[in-house]
């Protein structure tokens, strides 16, 4: 039996420090990646870019960074309003947390997929 007391973050710690690890692992290749990806796409001009986010790999690529990177933030400050804020003011900035994590990863997403499609062959 739990103590009325404990924290909600006390209760699934280490659950959520596995999450954030497991996480923080994917990410680290893929920042990498990002920083190459960054190097390549400094010299090309704005169609040769759309270009090359139209690929398949880098769309794909792209796409896992944004999923992951928005649930890696959203893990982190959830951690962090559930030791610092309490009350209905926690629950509130919980709930905005997670409606700002998914407005963010379904705007990254939508984005990718418009300009990925959007530059795709016409016979493919």
């Amino acid at each position: 039996m739990t103590s009325p007391y404990v924290k909600a973050s006390e209760k699934t710690g280490a659950w959520t420090w596995i999450k954030e690890r497991a996480s923080a692992l994917v990410l680290a290749p893929l920042m990498l990646w990002t920083l190459v990806a960054g190097a390549t796409l400094a010299g090309l001009d704005h169609a040769q870019a759309l270009a090359w986010l139209a690929q398949p790999v880098n769309a794909m690529l792209v796409a896992v960074g944004i999923l992951i990177g928005v649930y890696h933030l959203h893990l982190g400050l959830r951690a962090i309003i559930e030791d610092y804020v309490h009350g209905s003011a926690g629950k509130l900035a919980l709930t905005l947390n997670l409606l700002g994590c998914l407005a963010l990863a379904g705007t990254g997403l939508a984005f990718v997929i418009l300009i990925a499609l959007a530059q795709a062959p016409a016979g493919a």
